[in-house]
């Protein structure tokens, strides 16, 4: 596999400043049990589909099942429960990548099994063959999309999803991953278990290394663009952070 990535080994990025944690409050109304955040929000409609008061509004039941979820009042909530099957596999596949598991069902999902192998999920045959979306979510990563690429040179994952040992049977089912291109210092999550199941190289641009990403394998240097093997182009796109990087093919 041709890798010309133009890396070096640069003085780390100065990490983040962490924001302070407010002082604790002691009034009962400051903050609710953990319990009571778990309950379902006055918001959703009636039916088996819920979403609790965890929910951090990170839009992702909203994409995915966008007939059943909706924003209201600041965070999602189902607006209409699920009648068709269709509907009924996309919430749950909803619920299975919401970084918060703040997506609960009354009763026992007998097809959740189904839905789980259904990850990585082609995103379209036709217009994007061999581009694969993850699900799981994480909330480290603030609810970020994580996708997994075939490529005859070896497969790459973009950016982290949450572990989990189903998700990484169903990628090795697909050919594992080669490399795992982190896009920006924001997107990490797992990255560390990811490479140690799948044995892959990591990559991130050498700005926006942090103390979580100091032992990834490469790290681009420059503005780019930078190439791994036939067609896949990494390319600086800077916004989100200074150093963010995308990939075209």
């Amino acid at each position: 596999m041709a890798l010309s990535l133009g890396f070096a080994a640069p003085p780390l990025a100065t990490p983040r400043p962490r924001r302070a944690r407010a002082a604790a409050s002691f009034r009962a109304s400051a903050s609710p049990p953990a319990l009571d955040r778990r309950r379902r929000r006055p918001q959703n409609a009636p039916g088996d589909f819920f979403v609790d008061h965890r929910c951090i509004d990170c839009q992702t039941c909203r994409w995915m099942a966008p007939e059943v979820f909706k924003r209201v009042d600041g965070k999602a909530a189902v607006a209409a429960q699920p009648i068709s099957e269709e509907d009924r596999t996309k919430a749950l596949q909803a619920l299975l990548s919401c970084p918060t598991a703040s997506i609960h069902i009354e009763k026992p999902a007998k097809d959740i099994l189904q839905v789980q192998n259904m990850f990585p999920l082609p995103i379209d045959t036709h217009l994007l063959p061999g581009v694969y979306l993850c699900g799981y979510h994480s909330q480290d990563s603030y609810g970020a999309t994580s996708y997994l690429i075939t490529h005859p040179d070896g497969n790459i994952l973009v950016d982290s999803p949450r572990y989990t040992t189903k998700l990484a049977n169903n990628i090795e089912k697909l050919g594992g991953a080669r490399y795992m291109f982190l896009t920006h210092r924001d997107d990490v999550a797992d990255h560390r278990k990811w490479a140690e199941r799948l044995k892959c190289e990591r990559i991130i641009h050498s700005g926006d290394v942090e103390n979580v990403t100091v032992d990834v394998e490469w790290k681009l240097t420059g503005n780019g663009p930078w190439t791994i093997g036939a067609g896949f182009e990494l390319i600086h796109t800077p916004g989100h952070t200074e150093w963010a990087c995308n990939w075209t093919a």
